[in-house]
């Protein structure tokens, strides 16, 4: 009885460490990478971050990828591949609330949720709108927001152009409280849909700095720009105290240079080359600051694991000789002391 217990325990040993061998086989595949540079990014916004007034740029092909805009360059720079790894859904004439609205195109909310990183350009026609609705009631002539950019004049009685300026300043002061509770509402869906990605929002830079086309049409515009900038940077923080987005004070880079960085002297608002490539290096400078982390299949987890599998294949076949090596001599001599008991007997 003793003898057959034993024979019984080397069997259940050897199943055990057949067990355990199969089950420590197993390793994690995944490989965490973290780096200064996004994975992902998605760029949000309106006809500067869509890269208007560039060489290459088509509206009707929105978004383009071919332009030297700020947006293309950082995904050229961070290795990242358009409508793969880099999407880029700014819309030309979009206001804030346009943006808002947006956000619920699941194709779009998709886009943002998958980011690291989410850049946004917005605001500027908010208060564009409001002037160039006023010329278009005013002109002697069609003054749509494509002639308003693209002429080199503004056909515009001076006695209109009083009125304009006699009503803009109400005006825009509609405009700004418009554009608080839509930004706030953007802020508020963009962390909705992704609590953790990077968001950068730019300032809104003054194009009608020195602009002479409109007599005082620059203070008005100074002011009511400074105002959209203010209310940008002063929601930053959340009611806990977090940051919700960072800003980069493009504005500020721009003040004094406008007129060298956009196309104004045109009648066209957005940033030319120049322009670009400042907007360029400001949220470098800014997303390069921080750390991006995602998960990414090890390249040597199989040979890792195949090599651990392979080792462990011997180490068993070893084992499972061994084990019937024993069986065969602990059988042999169950039977040859069986045999002497029924001599003796």
């Amino acid at each position: 009885m003793k003898f057959k217990r034993k024979v019984f325990s080397a069997i259940l040993a050897a199943v055990m460490m057949l067990c355990f061998s199969v089950s420590a086989a197993a390793d994690a595949d995944l490989k965490e990478i973290t780096q200064n540079t996004p994975f992902r990014m998605t760029v949000l916004g309106d006809s500067i971050a869509a890269g208007y007034g560039l060489d290459g740029y088509v509206r009707e092909n929105e978004p383009c990828y071919e332009t030297a805009s700020y947006a293309n360059k950082l995904a050229e720079k961070y290795g990242l591949k358009a409508e793969s790894t880099y999407f880029n859904d700014a819309v030309s004439g979009a206001t804030t609330a346009d943006l808002v609205n947006l956000l619920s195109d699941a194709e779009v909310s998709t886009h943002v949720k998958n980011s690291d990183s989410i850049l946004i350009s917005i605001g500027g026609n908010d208060l564009l709108h409001v002037l160039l609705g006023m010329l278009e009631e005013n002109a002697d002539t069609e003054s749509s927001e494509e002639s308003f950019q693209q002429e080199g004049s503004l056909n515009i009685d001076p006695l209109k152009i009083a009125q304009i300026l006699s009503e803009l300043p109400e005006k825009t002061e509609e405009a700004i409280a418009g554009f608080e509770t839509d930004f706030e509402a953007l802020i508020v869906k963009i962390r909705e849909i992704n609590p953790e990605a990077l968001v950068v929002i730019d300032t809104i830079y003054d194009p009608f700095e020195g602009f002479e086309q409109i007599p005082m049409i620059d203070e008005i515009a100074a002011d009511a720009i400074g105002k959209i900038n203010e209310i940008i940077k002063n929601k930053s923080a959340g009611s806990d105290g977090s940051d919700r987005y960072v800003v980069v004070d493009v504005a500020a880079a721009f003040e004094g240079k406008n007129k060298e960085l956009t196309n104004i002297g045109d009648l066209d608002i957005h940033p030319n080359a120049d322009g670009h490539a400042l907007i360029f290096e400001l949220l470098d400078k800014e997303i390069t600051s921080h750390t991006f982390t995602t998960w990414v299949i090890d390249p040597d987890a199989n040979s890792k694991a195949n090599e651990k599998k392979l080792k462990e294949a011997k180490n068993y076949s070893r084992m499972m000789f061994a084990f019937f090596f024993m069986l065969i001599v602990m059988i042999t001599v169950f039977f040859l002391h069986s045999i002497h008991n029924f001599r003796n007997k």
